[in-house]
Order: structure tokens, then C-alpha cells, then sequence
């Protein structure tokens, strides 16, 4: 396989390992928006693509939600070790997490696995 090769497998395989993360928040947030909690702080984990990660970012319901307008987006903890360089980009850090946005390839495989998406 080529290094460009290596490289896409890479990005998707991270793609994949946010998403999957994504999807148990959207599980957490599913459960808590049912006590209409909605300006209250709550722990999601932290949608980076480390495998190993254990962190967990703190937010409200509507922080959250605005993340997930978007497909290729992503909240992970603060910090450049939860940030994957080549296959997205930082867009908004706050001080108690960031929101990276996947580009290229890994961008695709995001809004493919979107479980918002209803298409």
C-alpha cells in the first residue's frame, strides 16, 4: 500500500473511532434531554480518535447540540493530543472543550456514519 494509502486508511479508521464515540453521546444526551435538563452541565466522553481515550468534556445539552449541526464536527477535550492534524481542524476551543472538524476523506466517513443524518 502506497503512503497516501496508509495514510486515507488512517483517517478513516479515526473517522470511525469518533464516530463511534459520537454515537454513545448521542445515546447520554438522548437519555438526559428527557429530564429537560437542558442548561445544566453534563459529562459526554471525549469524541477524539484516540481508542484509548478515557476523558470525559463537560457541556449543556445546547452546547452539544450546536456541535452536531454539523456532520464533520466533532467535541473533544481540550488539548493539541486529542487533535488529529491531518484529518481535522480545531474550530472553536472553549475553556472546557474544543471542537475539532473533519476534513478530507475523514470528513466524508463523518457525515456517512452521522447517526443524525436521516438520509
Amino acid at each position: 500500500m502506497s503512503a497516501s494509502g496508509q495514510g486515507r486508511s488512517r483517517d478513516v479508521r479515526a473517522a470511525i473511532n469518533e464516530s463511534t464515540f459520537r454515537e454513545i453521546n448521542e445515546q447520554l444526551v438522548a437519555a438526559v434531554a428527557l429530564d429537560g435538563s437542558d442548561g445544566e452541565l453534563h459529562d459526554v466522553v471525549c469524541e477524539c480518535a484516540r481508542a484509548d481515550c478515557t476523558e470525559l468534556v463537560t457541556l449543556t445539552l445546547r452546547e452539544y447540540d450546536a456541535v452536531r449541526a454539523e456532520s464533520e464536527r466533532f467535541v473533544v477535550a481540550p488539548g493539541e493530543e486529542h487533535v488529529k492534524a491531518d484529518a481535522e481542524i480545531v474550530v472553536e476551543r472553549y475553556q472546557r472543550y474544543w471542537v475539532v472538524e473533519k476534513i478530507g476523506v475523514a470528513g466524508e466517513v463523518a457525515v456517512a456514519l452521522d447517526p443524525r443524518d436521516d438520509a
